[in-house]
């Protein structure tokens, strides 16, 4: 037997069974729905105000430990391996410039439809740079789980788009208070969580503890450009519109480049008359296997 195929058939007696992802799934969505349960249940008693940092964030969080601690040998072998610091610099640049663009597209609709915009104002009687920190700490509880966990669990079974988009339902459908306010609120949120889970899945890329990294960022980043928009009644409109319309615009940009890069690498002219060229000559050496002159 080849080395190749040894290889092959090492991995996939390694692989967990289906049975066992499904599982692992399933006990990371039901232990996130019941902990945010809990969650919420405690808020009004934590003195915390929700406007400055919801506790229910940290639902996910507590749902991908449960999940590990049931299933981390399952886990262990899903979870993705880590890509070079460069690579994750300039996944986080490409994160931070998509959040830009964002606020800059919803903050010129704001602007030229009359809208006012909250600002960067005190919440909940703290000032606006405590709010910033306490954001952050919620968008990393959050990513744990979804980016951090689920998404790379369900591309071992999937392509990344289906992930990612089976991961954005989950996400969206966990935000159950957007879709008890009318169907075009509704429509609209749905549109933006599909959108911001695109980015934030493909944007994200490596290892566990570097994909929550860079998702957490441009989670962030999003709350806060929603939160100068519209404060903490993110489902109003016309804003939900302006964050649906912006995000969906984002989503297709971070899509096109994505597919744009693909060809890129795929095709290479120079490459593929180099490869042709030994096939043609198998004993030629390749041009980087020549010596230096």
């Amino acid at each position: 037997m080849s080395t190749t195929a040894s290889a092959r058939r090492l991995r996939t007696q390694q692989s967990p069974t289906t049975a066992r992802v499904w599982a692992a799934l399933g006990v990371y969505v039901l232990s996130t729905l019941a902990a945010s349960a809990v969650l919420l249940a405690v808020q009004p008693h934590s003195g915390i105000d929700p406007a400055a940092l919801s506790l229910v964030q940290f639902g996910p969080a507590l749902g991908a430990l449960a999940t590990w601690l049931t299933f981390r040998k399952t886990i262990a072998r899903l979870l993705p391996a880590a890509v070079s610091s460069r690579r994750v610099g300039a996944n986080a640049l490409a994160m931070v410039t998509a959040c830009v663009l964002f606020w800059l597209l919803i903050t010129m609709a704001a602007v030229i439809s009359g809208t006012a915009l909250v600002g960067p104002s005190a919440v909940g009687g703290l000032p606006f740079a405590l709010f910033l920190l306490l954001q952050l700490i919620g968008a990393g509880g959050e990513e744990i789980g979804w980016r951090g966990l689920m998404q790379p669990m369900l591309e071992s079974r999937m392509t990344r788009f289906a992930a990612i988009s089976a991961t954005g339902t989950t996400w969206a459908l966990w935000h159950v208070q957007a879709f008890a306010a009318g169907p075009v609120t509704a429509a609209c949120f749905l549109v933006s969580a599909m959108a911001f889970a695109i980015v934030l899945g493909y944007l994200g890329n490596g290892s566990f503890r570097q994909r929550v990294l860079t998702a957490a960022i441009g989670h962030w980043l999003i709350n806060i450009a929603w939160y100068l928009l519209a404060g903490d009644n993110t489902l109003d409109r016309p804003q939900i519109v302006f964050v649906a319309t912006a995000a969906a615009l984002i989503a297709t940009g971070v899509m096109a480049i994505g597919a744009l890069r693909t060809h890129r690498t795929q095709y290479r002219p120079g490459l593929d008359h180099e490869r042709s060229t030994r096939a043609a000559n198998p004993a030629e050496p390749r041009r980087h296997d020549l010596p230096h002159t």
